[in-house]
């Protein structure tokens, strides 16, 4: 019985590896950190892009 105890213990996964290997391979945490970076770009896109509609209505503005 003692013997299939041992067993049993050295076949369980060591919970100190298992989170570093989780950790590693988090694929929720490395996708969420991808669309922040792209949420971000895309927000600088839409500042730049307000930013040359203003302009265009400044300058059509000082025409008339």
């Amino acid at each position: 019985m003692d013997d299939l105890n041992s067993q049993i213990q050295d076949a369980k996964t060591d919970e100190t590896e298992l989170n570093q290997v989780l950790k590693k391979y988090d694929l929720d945490e490395q996708l969420s950190i991808e669309f922040s970076e792209i949420d971000k770009a895309f927000r600088q896109l839409e500042i730049k892009y307000q930013s040359l509609l203003n302009t265009r209505k400044f300058l059509s503005n000082g025409k008339n």
